[in-house]
């Protein structure tokens, strides 16, 4: 009986949610970015590929970004922005600063920059974010839109390309998917919340959020050749 009820529970506080949410979508971005779009190359077994198109929830999406202070002088950028629900949330919030997403899925990218064209400080691509450059931006933020293996090639993408400290903001622990991130050289974790629960129920997802100094990278390896 007492797991029906939490699924009964848990139901319902989703649907409750989606409703706020797309009351808020409607009234930013003219649409309700709610319905869930699936991967186009998803590869579970070989762990590559990305995730499908799933928005966080704004109430969520207000926690997490309560810990992150955007300037005018930054330049943000969500990385797998599907239909571009962090980028209304910033845009909802009165951030100043330029706002950009990319999303290799035609289908939900389309969506992002339709909604887009109403405001000039919002920047949505459709392409390959492996391949991408991301040098014009001072924080970059992940909903978990790879798969394992192809996170790591991200990661390694950005070590080998970044010519300037940046801020990451990790949803849904994605960084877990790199062990030994902590590790790595120039990466350091500012802050980490895990899922809370709320009358026995599991609430929101963790986050983490971290800085990436490629300066202290190349410092680390000249060390280890001397």
């Amino acid at each position: 009986m007492g797991n029906i009820l939490q699924k009964v529970y848990r139901a319902c506080r989703e649907r409750l949610l989606n409703m706020q949410d797309a009351a808020i979508d409607r009234r930013v971005c003219g649409q309700s970015l709610v319905p869930y779009v699936p991967s186009i190359d998803r590869d579970d077994e070989s762990g590559v590929g990305g995730t499908g198109s799933q928005s966080t929830h704004y109430a969520l999406l207000r926690r997490i970004f309560s810990h992150v202070d955007l300037t005018a002088s930054d330049s943000f950028m969500d990385i797998g922005c599907g239909k571009g629900r962090v980028l209304a949330f910033l845009v909802r919030k009165g951030c100043p600063c330029q706002l950009h997403g990319i999303e290799h899925n035609e289908k939900v990218g389309r969506i992002a920059q339709e909604w887009a064209e109403r405001y000039d400080q919002v920047h949505v691509i459709i392409g390959d974010a492996l391949a991408h450059d991301y040098n014009p931006y001072t924080v970059l933020s992940l909903a978990r839109p790879f798969l394992p293996k192809t996170f790591c090639a991200f990661v390694e993408h950005l070590e080998r390309t970044l010519t300037h400290p940046v801020l990451l903001v990790f949803q849904y622990g994605q960084e877990h998917y790199c062990a030994d991130l902590e590790s790595r050289p120039g990466w350091e974790m500012l802050l980490r919340e895990k899922p809370r629960q709320v009358l026995g129920m599991w609430v929101g997802h963790s986050y983490s959020i971290w800085s990436f100094d490629p300066g202290k990278r190349l410092l680390s390896s000249a060390s280890e050749e001397a």
